[in-house]
């Protein structure tokens, strides 16, 4: 009986103890990963479209947008950095819970020779929220040589144990964004001069990312799920292009549709668009969104579901507080360049007040702007309810007349 009431309390002790440290754990957790893909391993059957790749992905499409111009329910799974290899394994992990209608895959980085990139922050942030596996431990020893390695992915608590000190009330009080999975890009760049090389100047389909491309093409093939593989558009490193230049081959060979946007002319204004050389900004974001969402519609034969009174009622709760984000974000943006970007938008009605005329890229933005009314001084002045003291006054709303934001820059910077 001693020894029965002995094993009863080691048991106890034991699950009390695993208790803490998962309780631990979830709090010392960076929560990059929950903010962004725990609504997806929640239900992922919710979604018939999962996005994936890298940072380029995330930046670049939108699924709330597609929501409300198409009702396509996607998730986007882009993970900065990602490398073939570790899309491949987030596939399969997300594979063992449900089955999507169709994958878009971003193919940046098939160049890559490595498993994984770079080791860290960028890989935590797209492995951490799966959930612990079978499928997700023999992922991590694949794409891992120690142990030591494999163990930092396969249990957080094991690096982030020693964040005590650096906690804040958002790791007690996660907001998990109602993008699904997307980000905004606000910066602006001037690609104008670059040119991309040929079409037909490719490397051979030999690397590890192409070993594991075969990979995904397989699997997806056997589940009879729809594969769309992707080039988004950038203006870098022409190995990288050489690479991806291969990926349509591959892709005819496979009976596959590749949507080749680096060579779609007149996708993209290479001078306003990009918010650096890889990634786009909300003005690229805009375009490529509709683009993809556009041959979904299409060619995909996706339900539109804003039909369903149920699953819109739902869809619709989270695109008010996708707007209610993005608003939170455009008053956030500090120089008047990212902030134009945000009011390319027809849901919002602008006036602006200029103390002096824009030039060089700020001009080119609001070239962009159909929704601008341009308003005088003393009007500026009435709106806003003070004196000027800013080169620039913006005041936004929205159709029904509600103020969302009054904005004063004075060189560049916001007030």
């Amino acid at each position: 009986m001693r020894k029965i009431k002995i094993a009863a309390l080691s048991l106890c002790f034991i699950l009390l103890l695993g208790t803490v440290i998962n309780t631990a754990a979830d709090i010392v957790q960076k929560k990059g990963s929950i903010k962004f893909y725990s609504q997806f391993w929640q239900n992922p059957e919710e979604y018939d479209v999962w996005f994936m790749g890298t940072s380029r992905v995330y930046f670049s499409i939108q699924p709330m947008e597609l929501w409300n111009r198409y009702g396509i329910r996607s998730y986007n799974l882009g993970s900065s950095g990602s490398s073939i290899p570790q899309v491949y394994w987030t596939l399969m992990c997300a594979l063992e819970y449900s089955e999507p209608q169709v994958v878009v895959l971003d193919t940046f980085n098939i160049h890559l020779q490595v498993k994984y990139q770079r080791p860290g922050k960028m890989v935590h942030t797209g492995i951490d929220e799966i959930p612990l596996s079978a499928m997700k431990i023999k992922g991590v020893c694949d794409m891992f040589d120690t142990w030591e390695e494999r163990f930092e992915y396969l249990c957080g608590f094991s690096i982030y144990h020693n964040r005590w000190e650096e906690l804040t009330s958002e790791d007690f009080n996660v907001t998990v964004l109602e993008t699904k999975g997307a980000r905004f890009q606000d910066k602006i760049v001037d690609n104008s001069d670059y040119r991309m090389i040929g079409k037909e100047d490719m490397s051979a389909a030999d690397t590890v990312g192409f070993l594991y491309l075969e990979k995904i093409i397989a699997e997806c093939q056997k589940r009879g799920i729809r594969l769309i593989l992707t080039e988004l558009p950038f203006c870098g490193d022409k190995d990288k292009q050489r690479a991806m230049n291969a990926v349509p081959q591959v892709a005819e060979e496979h009976g596959l549709t590749c949507l080749n946007m680096m060579y779609e002319e007149g996708l993209l204004d290479k001078g306003t668009d990009f918010g650096d050389n890889v990634h786009v900004n909300l003005f690229g974001a805009e375009k490529i969104t509709d683009y993809v969402g556009n041959y979904l519609s299409e060619h995909c034969n996706l339900a539109d579901y804003r039909d369903s009174a149920e699953i819109a009622a739902k869809w619709n709760a989270d695109y008010e507080k996708y707007l209610q984000r993005r608003t939170v974000e455009m008053r956030d943006a500090g120089t008047v360049k990212s902030y134009v970007q945000w009011l390319a938008d027809d849901r919002y009605v602008c006036y602006m007040y200029q103390g002096k005329e824009p030039d060089g890229l700020l001009e080119r933005e609001l070239a962009k702007l159909d929704n601008i009314t341009y308003i005088s001084r003393e009007e500026a002045k009435e709106r806003l309810g003070e004196e000027i003291k800013g080169d620039y006054v913006f005041l936004v709303e929205n159709h029904s007349g509600e103020i969302l934001d009054k904005a004063v820059f004075q060189k560049g910077k916001r007030l």
